[in-house]
C-alpha cells in the first residue's frame, strides 16, 4: 500500500492530517466527498471478489483500500458479466483472418468477444475513470498476451472489454494496476479523474485558462505529469 503520511500536514487544533493530494484538490477547487466523489469502473478481481478463472481474486490493496478516500469505485467483471462461471476454461485474444478475437484455444469456450464488448452498454454514463486489471483478455489495457492460432504470444493488445472502453470514451483516465506504483502515480490518476468529470460537467472540450494556469503551479512529477495529461 502507498502511504501518503509523509505529504500530509495537521492543524494546530489537531484536526485530522490533509494529504498532498487533498491538498493540490483544494488548490484546483475540485474537491469532493460522499456521493459527489467520482465514479470510477474497477476489474472486481482488483477489489478483492473472487471472480477469475481460476476461482481466485487479485486484491490490490491499494486500489482497494486507500482509493476511496477520494472516488467511487464501481467493481465489474466483464467475463462474469456475460455469463462465464467461476471457475472456467482459460480464453485468450487470438489474431485470426477475422481480426483478434477472444476464445479458448482450448475448445471449450467459443468466441465470446462480441459478448464482452457488448458489456460496455451497461456501464453507467457518469464514469470519469477506470481500473482494470492488466493482462486479462477481457480488460488488459495494451499488455494483454495476444496470440497466434496456435497458442503462440506473438504481440501484444488490449483485451476486448477494454478496448471498447477506449472506442467509446478516449478522453477517460485508464490504468491497469501496475501504473498504480509510487504516490506520484495515485496522484496524477485521482487529479486526472477529477478534472476529467469536471469537463463532464462543463460540457466543453477545452480547459479554461484558470484552470490551466493551477494546474501548472503544481510542482514536481505529478503537475508535469498532469500537465501532460492535460494537454493531450
Amino acid at each position: 500500500m502507498n502511504d501518503f503520511s509523509s505529504d500530509r500536514t495537521q492543524d494546530a487544533r489537531g484536526a485530522a492530517s490533509v494529504s498532498r493530494l487533498d491538498q493540490w484538490l483544494d488548490h484546483l477547487a475540485l474537491r469532493a466527498s460522499g456521493d459527489d466523489k467520482p465514479a470510477v469502473l474497477v476489474s472486481a478481481c482488483l477489489l478483492g471478489q473472487p471472480v477469475r478463472y481460476d476461482g481466485d481474486d487479485k486484491r490490490h490493496s491499494t486500489i482497494a483500500d486507500v482509493l476511496p478516500r477520494w472516488l467511487q469505485l464501481r467493481g465489474t467483471c466483464p467475463e462474469t458479466g456475460i455469463g462465464l462461471p467461476v471457475p472456467r476454461p482459460p480464453i485468450d485474444v487470438i489474431e485470426t483472418s477475422a481480426g483478434q478475437r477472444v476464445y479458448g484455444l482450448d475448445g471449450r469456450t467459443g468466441d465470446v468477444t462480441d459478448a464482452l464488448r457488448a458489456e460496455t452498454d451497461r456501464l453507467p454514463a457518469n464514469l470519469s475513470g477506470v481500473i482494470l486489471k492488466a493482462r486479462s483478455p477481457s480488460c488488459g489495457l495494451g499488455n494483454t498476451p495476444l496470440r497466434s492460432p496456435d497458442g503462440k504470444v506473438i504481440g501484444s493488445t488490449d483485451g476486448a472489454f477494454a478496448a471498447r472502453v477506449r472506442e467509446r470514451w478516449p478522453a477517460l483516465p485508464a490504468v491497469h494496476e501496475e501504473q498504480l506504483v509510487s504516490a506520484a502515480d495515485i496522484e496524477v490518476f485521482v487529479l486526472s479523474v477529477y478534472l476529467h468529470r469536471q469537463r463532464q460537467r462543463w460540457r466543453r472540450d477545452t480547459w479554461p485558462a484558470p484552470l490551466r494556469d493551477a494546474v501548472s503551479a503544481l510542482p514536481g512529477d505529478t503537475g508535469a505529469r498532469l500537465r501532460a495529461w492535460l494537454a493531450r
